[in-house]
């Protein structure tokens, strides 16, 4: 996509807007970081509107897209938690934690490389089969199979 003017933007929000601030909010578990993504996606689209491929599946693209922004938030959370620890400042807005399943699996997904993080939303979340992830990914469908099982083994490591 080379050019994208007010008009096709305005579209593409529309059309495509309430997919990512779903999935955002899915991923991260909180409203205003999901708006915040959802901002993100978009303003980076303006920006540089030739990121979409040609011929893409802009659903794919959007998932994608927002599933990576997303990993980079909770990466970067840990990161400032980690910082804020060495440093001896108290993280005040950091929540504590707790035994919810939820918490785990974003602590988790944080620990992943971002291929088996990916692929583990796709799988996990979002409930795609092994061809879907293939396609979105741009992958075999064996090598959906053989992620998947490394995600597995590390999620038994950590009693998941």
């Amino acid at each position: 996509m080379k050019d994208l003017d007010r008009h096709a933007a305005d579209a593409l929000y529309r059309s495509y807007g309430p997919v990512v601030l779903r999935r955002a909010r899915r991923i991260l578990g909180n409203a205003d970081e999901a708006h915040e993504v959802l901002q993100e996606v978009f303003a980076s689209l303006i920006d540089a509107p030739d990121q979409i491929p040609n011929n893409a599946d802009l659903l794919n693209w959007f998932y994608a897209v927002t599933t990576h922004r997303c990993l980079n938030r909770l990466r970067d959370a840990r990161n400032r938690a980690r910082l804020l620890s060495q440093h001896g400042a108290a993280a005040s807005d950091h929540k504590p934690a707790s035994m919810d399943i939820e918490v785990g699996v974003r602590a988790f997904l944080v620990e992943l490389s971002d291929e088996l993080a990916r692929v583990a939303v796709f799988f996990f979340l979002d409930e795609m089969t092994h061809d879907e992830i293939a396609e979105v990914v741009g992958c075999s469908r064996r090598q959906v199979g053989y992620l998947l099982d490394q995600v597995r083994r590390l999620a038994e490591r950590r009693q998941l």
